[in-house]
């Protein structure tokens, strides 16, 4: 939903910034129709920015720190431009700071997209560079470990407990997603099979490979005592 929201709030600015080509090419009839629709389509992009910023909130700790500042950069000028569309009465002054406010949003909204682009092929490229490899419990000391993964978009925090060379306790601590939750059974079958390199969960192969790699981490700890 967040990205759907997203999308349609870019579709909303377009719109809302054509006008500013159809007046200077005086396209009358499209100008005109526009003009109509200007108050409508600006109403309808602050509810739609409001409703990205209610789906993303919770999914901030996933992304960079430059997609979240450039969300909140935007955020802070589409409120600065309403404010000065209806603070300013001289018509030439409010036309001024419009055209200054909506060039510096479009900027701000490339940059936002650019972050984001970014961001989700780096999460890409740490997901395909996972390799789980198995352990040998036999060789691992009785013990508590944990272990973590981080590839971006999705974390994993997990509790392997280790008593005579086979996991006795396995406890998912703190897993951070976004539709991989299904992925949260693989502990079971870890803990059944007494292997990590299990089949990955149906439709949450990504968290599934996090998950497997935090408990692997988890008992290669033991090779740092």
């Amino acid at each position: 939903m967040g990205i759907i929201s997203g999308i349609l709030c870019v579709v909303c600015f377009c719109l809302l910034s054509t006008k500013a080509v159809t007046a200077k090419l005086h396209i009358k009839k499209i100008d005109k129709i526009l003009m109509k629709m200007h108050k409508p389509i600006s109403a309808l992009l602050i509810v739609l920015c409001c409703v990205h910023i209610f789906c993303v909130v919770r999914l901030l700790k996933n992304r960079s720190l430059l997609v979240v500042i450039s969300g909140i950069t935007n955020t802070v000028l589409m409120i600065s431009l309403i404010c000065f569309c209806h603070i300013i009465k001289d018509r030439k002054k409010k036309i001024m700071w419009h055209r200054i406010w909506t060039i510096l949003m479009a900027v701000g909204i490339m940059g936002h997209f650019a972050a984001y682009i970014v961001d989700f092929n780096h999460y890409q490229m740490n997901i395909a560079n996972i390799e789980i490899q198995e352990v040998d419990l036999e060789n691992v000391e009785d013990g508590v470990y944990i272990g973590t993964c981080d590839v971006g978009y999705i974390y994993a925090k997990v509790e392997v407990e280790i008593i005579e060379g086979k996991i006795v306790s396995l406890n998912l601590l703190e897993h951070r997603n976004e539709r991989g939750k299904r992925a949260e059974n693989i502990i079971d079958i870890v803990l059944s099979e007494q292997k990590i390199d299990v089949d990955a969960i149906s439709g949450a192969t990504n968290s599934s490979n996090v998950i497997k790699k935090a408990i692997e981490n988890a008992i290669k700890t033991f090779d740092n005592f």
